[in-house]
């Protein structure tokens, strides 16, 4: 394994593990481009390797010396994009409601507008509407996590354990020598 492959899965373990484990629909993580000798390789190579398992990479913000890897499992996010509160939410960011694709175009569209991040993103992460809607609204949040958490800190707590647990367990297989492929 190259050096950029071994850098390449320890990004994965440290930002995508509850992806890469199914307990999230997605996750991102952002990478310098002249951090690997040939990213583009890289991401080639881990897409058809991890497209075999259900999971799909893309990149966002290309026209940036910083870009955003957006790891996801289609179906899990195709899903959770559907549900009838999340279409209405993210129809008043002039999101289309048609497949996940043109949903993906229009976030990255969105992503090359802003500034930091457009609001909305969270929902493509998994946080739940209810505490996007509150970090939006500028609520006071009740525990910070992985997100900001508005509503049901203790249903939250479980969930960042969760996500700890498989970023621990992702982080001790790739230390023993294993390849991402065999962890997931």
């Amino acid at each position: 394994m190259c050096a950029d492959e071994r850098q390449f899965e320890r990004l994965l373990a440290l930002h995508c593990a509850p992806v890469l484990k199914n307990r999230k629909a997605s996750n991102m993580f952002h990478v310098e481009k002249d951090a690997f000798e040939d990213l583009h390789a890289t991401l080639s190579l881990y897409h058809e390797k991890l497209e075999k398992k259900g999971i799909c990479l893309r990149l966002f913000q290309q026209n940036k010396e910083r870009v955003t890897v957006f790891v996801y499992r289609r179906r899990r996010l195709s899903l959770l994009l559907q549900r009838e509160d999340v279409r209405v939410f993210l129809q008043r960011y002039g999101y289309p409601s048609l497949g996940l694709s043109e949903i993906l175009d229009h976030l990255d569209r969105r992503l090359d507008e802003a500034e930091g991040y457009p609001h909305e993103i969270g929902v493509f992460l998994g946080y739940p509407l209810y505490d996007v809607e509150g970090f939006i609204e500028q609520r006071e949040c009740v525990m910070m996590g992985y997100w900001k958490v508005y509503r049901y800190p203790s249903a939250a707590r479980r969930l960042f354990a969760l996500y700890d647990a498989c970023i621990r367990e992702l982080l001790n297989g790739l230390r023993c020598g294993q390849c991402i492929e065999q962890l997931i």
